[in-house]
């Protein structure tokens, strides 16, 4: 038997690992949008103690935690596989570090034969997304960018993912393993691959409520149908707060993973479903997802190329689509059990008195910072 390792970063239940693949693949499954794992909480300049319901910034990802993730890792003759037990799928837990083009990647994945299984595959942006930390808490597939310090020429390492426009296209989908970004890269270009097993994440089957609200059966999420004029992301946060839509009032800021499961990866300006949102407009909608190494800016959702990026600064005004749905919880301070200890470095001691400054290396991924961080930026 391979030894196992269950972790959680909050540990509602810890599940069994399933001795075989017993999945009925006849059709889609339910998906469980797992939780960002971001634990602090933010305001416009620094981190803040987490707001109570009804004060300024309630409502943002580190308010709760939602779908918290149980992972278990299995170690089979040195291989290492990590099972994700909120998806159902189960990941190489390391890369063998070698890159390769897009459909090298395909080939690699399909021929894999990895802890005992050979049904491995290249896997969707959106699945891919699903393992992703938000937060200090690093991601449970530690990529080589984070344990090393790469040069110049592969500033900005990536991984493949399978999605792509419809053929021939000429570019793919990946993930940048530095900041989490999603990119559009060609497919010529070499990136890190890591292979995925289990029955493929199906999003987007909605249904029309008839009350202004859409319901996505694979996610179990009710999404607002139209929107509002834009607003900056304390007050979309406060928006999400009090809005008394479909006869609920417990709508909420959605997640960066929470939003990203609205994007329709066959369509572009809008890549949404516009027979279930007909109004979306092909611009940024916000998150409730701080980008924790910058505090004054937020992630959000293009819905002209479906893409996501960590560099909304807070002060601008976005679109707004309201969420609701998930196995809730009020977020602990720390995690219980985590995948690894957090470096020291990563655990802050002492809020910042002064806004973060993006530094200048990462200033193509942020959005102009203004020299008043308390100044009207629309």
């Amino acid at each position: 038997m391979p030894a196992a390792i269950i972790w959680s970063v909050f540990c509602f239940s810890i599940l069994p690992a399933p001795a075989e693949d017993t999945v009925d693949r006849k059709g889609p499954n339910p998906v469980t949008v797992p939780d960002t794992v971001q634990r602090l909480c933010y305001d416009t300049r620094t981190a803040i103690p987490c707001p109570e319901p009804g004060t300024p910034f309630y409502g943002q990802d580190a308010n709760y935690s939602i779908n918290a993730p149980v992972y278990e890792l299995i170690n089979e003759n040195q291989e290492e596989v990590i099972i994700d037990h909120t998806t159902g799928l189960s990941w190489q837990r390391l890369p063998d570090g070698k890159k390769r083009t897009w459909s090298e990647a395909i080939d690699y994945t399909d021929a894999l034969e990895l802890a005992g299984f050979n049904d491995w595959r290249l896997p969707e942006k959106q699945e891919l997304q699903t393992i992703l930390s938000y937060g200090k808490i690093p991601t449970p597939l530690l990529p080589p960018a984070a344990e090393s310090k790469p040069g110049r020429e592969d500033s900005h390492p990536g991984a493949w993912t399978l999605t792509t426009r419809v053929f021939p296209s000429l570019t793919a989908k990946a993930i940048r393993l530095d900041d989490n970004r999603g990119i559009i890269a060609d497919k010529y270009e070499k990136k890190y691959v890591y292979a995925v097993r289990g029955p493929a994440l199906t999003f987007g089957i909605f249904k029309d409520n008839g009350n202004g609200t859409v319901t996505d059966s694979m996610t179990g999420l009710m999404w607002q149908a139209d929107e509002t004029l834009p607003l900056n992301w304390e007050q979309a946060l406060a928006y999400c707060g009090k809005l008394d839509l479909g006869g609920f009032n417990d709508w909420r800021l959605p997640t960066i993973k929470e939003l990203s499961t609205l994007v329709d990866e066959s369509s572009i300006n809008p890549s949404i479903d516009t027979d279930f949102f007909p109004v979306t407009s092909s611009t940024p909608y916000w998150t409730g997802t701080t980008f924790n190494g910058h505090p004054g800016f937020a992630w959000y959702v293009r819905f002209d190329n479906g893409l996501e990026y960590n560099g909304g600064y807070k002060g601008r005004r976005y679109s707004i689509r309201a969420v609701r749905g998930g196995t809730i919880a009020q977020s602990p301070a720390e995690p219980s059990i985590l995948p690894r200890p957090i470096p020291e470095e990563e655990v802050p001691q002492v809020m910042p008195e002064k806004p973060t400054v993006p530094d200048t290396d990462s200033m193509d991924l942020l959005e102009p910072y203004p020299l008043d961080p308390d100044a009207n930026y629309d």
